[in-house]
């Protein structure tokens, strides 16, 4: 047992000895103490252990006579002498223990625009800054929309870029692509343990290429439905037609319109896939796989395929469905909160942030009379969201991914959850949460699917888009060719 004893306090010990660079700080005085104590006990502990086996294992007499011997031997020069020394070298074990130090210099984030009201992210940078001096963190902002963000973040990363960045924020959709491409640098999943653990499954596969970790999700994203309370006829939808077809139009209550169709950019794609989904169809299927024929030459629809795309262009054509002013194709999420908040529609398909926008627009909401619910979606949805991933051409990659880990925390995920409205990426904040709405986003999570999962996505999704336009009436498809140019992306 004292062997126990001595092995387990010397072994912390070393421990505390190995974190102590992090606590030269006004605020780590108990910790320093504690480490000065506990390498003290065990040095003293190694120097009893020889008598002490000897002690105990011969054993003579009650055990305090024993103890008193052991204690009395300690008291010889030569055993205090030990003492003395063992506690440095216990210290400079503790010390060779010590991970490499983070490399001195600042970190660069490029990144999308921070679509929340309150920018937590800058909150967040600027709580590393403070106890990461050495690593001063700021954000370069990729400006536009999503494809001219992506292009941003593109001609950063490659070979001959201007490398800029140390660590990007990626939309999902691009982790294949900068994978595959060479743009990032593996995670090292030494430094995290069972910290993965707690990040939302669906959410943290979208981190992994073929087994391998490449980002951490700062944020995750899916659709919500919002619908108007206090409206006569308009009630919580329980299909995609009561919010986005014909019976949305029936049941609107007089409002202007059943909703603001989103078709500008990606939303196009994401409002495309999720009425297809809608109606059963599987061009691209739940892990984000692009249905093929069998022998691959063609992407392969079906009638239920094209019976989504019917339903999603009839939001553009039928009285009622869908704002006219703005166009359905200039129309973007945050222009449907808008709308939405201004009482000219009784439904809102969003994402979960959206929830925070309306809130801070409650002057606009009491204005025009506006009061709301939002529940997780009758059917599937696209799942979004952020990750963060390091360049593969930075100088600091063990400081890279230490803001990775600090910026995707427990503690962090919470100030992004409450303060900016981004859906968290981890179940234990859902578990701390005590507001419905993430009891909805939780459970909107669990049914949410992947976009195409593609190096080629940027490409796939503005061909996919191009061809759903065309298919308006019954006899309506998507012609062959255009089929062999859709298959002939994803083999690039």
């Amino acid at each position: 047992m004292f062997v126990l004893v001595t092995a387990v306090v010397t072994s912390v010990s070393a421990r505390l000895v190995a974190d102590v660079v992090e606590w030269w700080r006004a605020d780590g005085v108990p910790y320093l103490a504690a480490t000065a104590v506990m390498l003290i006990l065990s040095s003293v502990l190694i120097n009893a252990l020889p008598r002490a086996v000897k002690e105990f294992w011969h054993w003579s007499g009650p055990f305090p006579a024993v103890a008193d011997r052991v204690g009395k031997a300690l008291t010889r020069p030569r055993k205090a002498l030990g003492v003395v020394i063992t506690v440095p070298l216990l210290a400079g074990a503790g010390y060779v223990l010590l991970p490499p130090a983070l490399e001195p210099g600042e970190l660069v984030i490029m990144a999308a625009p921070d679509l929340s009201p309150n920018t937590p992210r800058t909150t967040l940078i600027e709580q590393w800054n403070e106890t990461h001096p050495r690593n001063p963190a700021r954000l370069e902002i990729a400006a536009g929309e999503t494809e001219e963000q992506h292009e941003r973040m593109v001609n950063d990363a490659e070979e001959d870029g201007e490398h800029k960045a140390d660590v990007y924020i990626l939309d999902v959709v691009w982790m294949p692509e900068f994978v595959e491409n060479g743009y990032l640098r593996e995670l090292d999943r030494s430094k995290l343990g069972d910290d993965l653990d707690d990040f939302v499954a669906p959410v943290r596969r979208t981190c992994e290429v073929k087994g391998k970790l490449w980002a951490l999700p700062l944020n995750t994203d899916t659709a919500l439905i919002y619908h108007r309370t206090k409206v006569p006829g308009v009630d919580a939808p329980r299909t995609w037609d009561a919010h986005s077809g014909t019976p949305a139009a029936e049941g609107r209550g007089g409002v202007e319109a059943a909703t603001a169709a989103q078709f500008s950019d990606e939303m196009l794609m994401v409002s495309a896939l999720e009425a297809i989904w809608a109606e059963g169809g599987g061009v691209v299927t739940e892990d984000g796989e692009v249905t093929l024929t069998p022998d691959g030459s063609r992407v392969r629809f079906t009638k239920n395929d094209y019976a989504g795309m019917r339903k999603l262009n009839a939001m553009t054509r039928a009285q009622g469905i869908a704002l006219t002013d703005p166009r359905p194709e200039d129309t973007n999420a945050l222009d449907a909160v808008e709308q939405f908040a201004a009482g000219r529609t009784a439904f809102m398909r969003n994402w979960a942030i959206a929830h925070q926008q309306l809130d801070d627009r409650q002057a606009e909401l009491d204005a025009a009379g506006v009061t709301f619910d939002a529940i997780a979606p009758p059917s599937p949805s696209v799942l979004g969201g952020q990750n963060l991933a390091i360049s593969a051409h930075t100088g600091e990659p063990r400081a890279a991914q230490a803001l990775i880990q600090f910026l995707t925390s427990a503690q962090s995920q919470q100030i992004l959850a409450e303060v900016g409205g981004f859906a968290p990426s981890r179940g234990s904040v859902y578990d701390r949460a005590k507001s419905e709405h993430w009891v909805h986003v939780r459970t909107a999570l669990q049914q949410t699917r992947l976009r195409p999962n593609t190096r080629n996505y940027t490409e796939f999704s503005k061909a996919f888009r191009d061809a759903v336009k065309n298919v308006v009436s019954e006899h309506d498809q998507i012609p062959d060719e255009t089929a062999r140019e859709l298959a002939e992306i994803l083999r690039k």
